[in-house]
């Protein structure tokens, strides 16, 4: 028979190996499939992941309100009845609750079927808005006229692949607004860098070379249920500055989330 201790270190050692291997095992499957999937399909993937949860879509959790560091947000950079316009609005938990707030909100989702329960749920609710249906990392054309703020809803930020992309987003946002308006960004944050990112940008770079993809993979892309980059406070920064905006107020906690100002 085992002694008490020499099982308690089989255990730990077993343990420790195992979770090792998942790590690796995790660090393989998102490397493959970033250098597997173009930044076109990693859009897709986005979209059929948010129809598919049932939370997003779900009228309990859209009629939940804000977030509290959301709450700190809007009402330390958003003025009373002001204009926002509120991208990757999801099914309309932020839409809802700056309407209900007195702010006059218009929305738009890169997921159609989450897009139309936004709109259903603002016309059920009495809320005045339009709400429109947008390609993935777009603002959508039929968005006109000039807002005095914009919200990008909850994480939606970091699902867009490819920085150009990504600067691309908040240079037509920037078209939409005056000088000094406020823009709410939220994502997941990262140091310089991380032993897990190196190992996952590696493989799939790789990947991408030997398909000749156009795409190239960045350092902080990862792929775990939707396409995921994790940013810097320079990353944030500089993509701000290179659409227009400043950078205005950083935090990497609760939820990391910065707040740019239209220059």
């Amino acid at each position: 028979m085992w002694s008490t201790p020499i099982r308690a270190h089989c255990y730990s050692t077993w343990d420790t190996w195992f979770r090792r291997l998942g790590v690796g095992f995790e660090v393989l499957q998102q490397g493959l499939w970033l250098g597997l999937l173009d930044n076109q399909h990693l859009d897709e993937v986005g979209r059929v992941q948010y129809a598919r949860w049932s939370k997003y879509g779900d009228e309990a959790y859209n009629l939940s309100g804000l977030l509290p560091w959301e709450e700190r947000v809007i009402a330390d950079y958003y003025p009373s009845s002001c204009s926002i316009l509120v991208g990757a609005a999801g099914g309309g938990r932020e839409p809802v609750a700056l309407a209900r707030m007195g702010y006059h909100v218009d929305a738009f989702d890169s997921t159609p079927v989450l897009a139309e329960c936004c709109r259903q749920l603002m016309e059920r609710e009495q809320l005045p808005g339009k709400v429109f249906v947008a390609g993935a990392g777009r603002v959508p054309d039929d968005v006109d006229g000039q807002y005095d703020g914009v919200v990008i809803g909850w994480g939606g930020y970091m699902h867009i692949p490819g920085r150009g992309n990504r600067v691309a987003f908040l240079t037509a946002l920037r078209r939409r607004v005056a000088a000094g308006a406020p823009l709410l960004l939220s994502f997941f944050c990262r140091r310089e860098r991380s032993r897990r990112h190196d190992w996952i940008h590696a493989f799939a770079r790789q990947v991408r070379y030997l398909r000749r993809s156009r795409d190239p993979v960045e350092y902080g892309d990862t792929l775990a249920s939707t396409f995921d980059h994790f940013f810097t406070e320079a990353e944030i920064r500089t993509e701000l500055a290179e659409a227009g905006f400043e950078l205005f107020d950083y935090r990497e906690s609760p939820y990391g989330h910065a707040v740019g100002r239209a220059v």
